[in-house]
């Protein structure tokens, strides 16, 4: 199927081309899904999870209803907080189109951190898609990490929605690093009061590697907070296109809502896009939005050079230290060195081992 997704949800001007995007010749004849670690406390279902809305919108639905497969949950019960993480490793096969749908339920005053990661052989080549739905219960916590080390050669869909009740918490890292064209659609709704989401976004595109990215923070609560964080770097003839928006719906005052973008240009052919967006229906609330785009200063470069470090070593150490620090913020330490082992050129090993 064709499909039209990461709809940006107030429009701009139609030339500009980024009101949404259209992908393909989608299909899923597969399952990625290989390898589970489980923890005890996680109970593991058939989903009765109810419709959430996603960052990629009603298409990812329709593919899922196409495919004929099941939804996935994972369940933390009421009242435990589980340290260890739940592993999800997803092995993408050669001139195969898979589809995953994966839902995860932290129940009232739980905790659960969710580790999934997707991998394949370096040459291969296909279609990954996974839709990741969340629903985090009164005074919850979920930590979802989602690391995209893929071959160049896929195309990646990568599609998540989630509700947080009163008092409920999301922290997300997502962290690509491999595929071709990757597409990435997220969608919070704090629907309860004083819930929150922290959002971290790490990326490092070379050649001619595609990035769309949706991100949508709905405010429904009163005291809800929201913070989406995207660093990364841009090489060769890389392209990057990130909607960020925070929505301040009607009822949600004294709601903060702020987003922050780090990019750094390392080629003279790499396109740079960006749409932040703040949307307002509510008067007690604040929002901000603030961005560093660029190469390096000179000051910085000077200070390298200095102490004999090319230009080159200089953009390459500060290319690392993006997504370094955002891999900081995975609570997890395989998952951390996972990152750490693609940017140090072992990734398809690494990732294999892992997955």
């Amino acid at each position: 199927m064709d499909m039209k997704i990461n709809f940006l949800p107030a429009k701009t001007w139609n030339w500009l081309r980024m009101n949404e995007t259209e992908v393909k010749q989608v299909k899923a004849d597969r399952q990625a899904l290989e390898k589970e670690e489980i923890p005890e406390t996680f109970a593991v279902e058939a989903s009765t999870l109810e419709p959430i809305k996603t960052g990629m919108g009603p298409d990812m639905d329709k593919l899922a209803e196409q495919s004929g497969f099941a939804a996935k949950a994972y369940r933390m019960p009421a009242g435990i907080k589980e340290a260890a993480a739940l592993r999800l490793g997803f092995v993408c096969k050669d001139q195969t189109a898979s589809l995953d749908l994966i839902d995860l339920i932290a129940e009232e005053n739980s905790e659960m951190t969710v580790v999934m990661d997707y991998a394949s052989d370096a040459d291969a080549e296909g279609l990954c898609s996974v839709r990741t739905r969340a629903k985090v219960g009164k005074g919850a916590l979920l930590r979802l990490v989602q690391i995209d080390c893929l071959g160049k050669g896929f195309r990646v869909l990568n599609d998540v929605g989630s509700i947080c009740e009163d008092q409920g918490r999301i922290e997300m890292v997502h962290i690509f690093l491999g595929g071709g064209k990757i597409y990435q659609g997220c969608q919070t709704e704090l629907l309860g009061n004083e819930s929150s989401l922290q959002s971290d976004i790490g990326y490092l595109l070379q050649d001619d590697q595609r990035l769309d990215m949706n991100y949508v923070a709905l405010h429904e609560g009163k005291r809800t907070n929201s913070e989406i964080n995207a660093s990364g770097v841009l090489k060769d003839a890389s392209s990057k296109l990130f909607r960020g928006t925070i929505d301040f719906q009607h009822g949600s005052a004294e709601s903060v809502g702020a987003e922050k973008e780090d990019v750094l240009l390392m080629g003279d052919d790499v396109v740079n896009q960006t749409i932040p967006l703040i949307l307002c229906a509510e008067e007690d609330v604040k929002g901000s939005h603030g961005a560093s785009i660029g190469q390096l200063d000179e000051e910085t470069l000077f200070y390298m050079q200095a102490r004999g470090i090319s230009e080159e070593q200089a953009y390459a150490l500060m290319a690392d230290a993006r997504i370094e620090a955002v891999c900081q913020k995975i609570p997890d330490e395989t998952a951390q060195k996972l990152v750490k082992a693609y940017l140090g050129g072992d990734a398809a090993d690494e990732c294999e081992k892992n997955s």
